[in-house]
């Protein structure tokens, strides 16, 4: 397993970008909690359900590099995206998932029975930089043994997460991580619906997508 701390020159070294291309599974932080994610590939993301003991039907999110890529991933009219397209630039890069129509091309790469695809824009220079390095889209969710609680810090990581990953990236000087999961809601025929309050507040998602 690789273990890489922050480097002056380049948040990400090439070493940890190879990890991810040949199919590994990388924990890293994120802006909320820590992650665990791997290429949108069939083995990589059913080695992460193994690690993490969580069952398939239990979704994990795409984190993107890009609001571009969105046209890759969803399957949705122009006019409901133009829609949320305020909520997406007022939130994106941030801790908010919103959960859209799967496009099943997409998905059917990893999970032939996904009908929605979360997905957010993580507000962290480390995260946002091995997402981009390693093709624009991580597929992931919360770095713990499933019904633990997520962590923040990685003194914190449970160790046989650490064993069983291919790499570890953390910067122990600055982990700015809130603790927080992510708040969710689903984007269904032009309208929202909440799934999960984090720090941004529904009702304020809500005043911004009625405006």
């Amino acid at each position: 397993m690789e273990k890489m701390k922050k480097n002056k020159k380049s948040i990400i070294q090439e070493n940890i970008i190879k990890v991810i291309k040949s199919g590994g599974v990388v924990v890293f932080p994120t802006d909320t909690v820590y992650g665990i994610g791997a290429l949108p590939q069939k083995e990589p993301v059913a080695k992460i359900y193994k690690i993490k003991k969580r069952d398939f039907s239990k979704k994990i999110i795409a984190l993107i590099s890009d609001k571009k890529i969105l046209k890759d991933l969803v399957q949705e009219s122009c006019e409901n995206m133009l829609k949320i397209d305020r909520i997406l630039e007022k939130y994106w890069p941030g801790e908010l998932t919103v959960i859209f129509r799967a496009n099943k091309n997409f998905t059917h790469k990893f999970d032939a029975q996904m009908e929605t695809i979360g997905i957010r824009i993580p507000k962290n220079k480390l995260a946002l930089e091995l997402i981009e390095k390693s093709g624009g889209i991580l597929l992931t969710t919360s770095a713990n043994i499933s019904g633990k609680n997520a962590v923040s810090r990685i003194s914190d990581l449970d160790l046989k997460i650490q064993r069983k990953s291919d790499a570890v990236v953390f910067d122990e000087k600055n982990e700015n991580l809130t603790g927080k999961p992510s708040t969710i809601v689903k984007y269904e025929d032009g309208k929202l619906t909440l799934l999960r309050q984090g720090n941004i507040l529904f009702e304020e998602i809500e005043k911004n997508f009625d405006c």
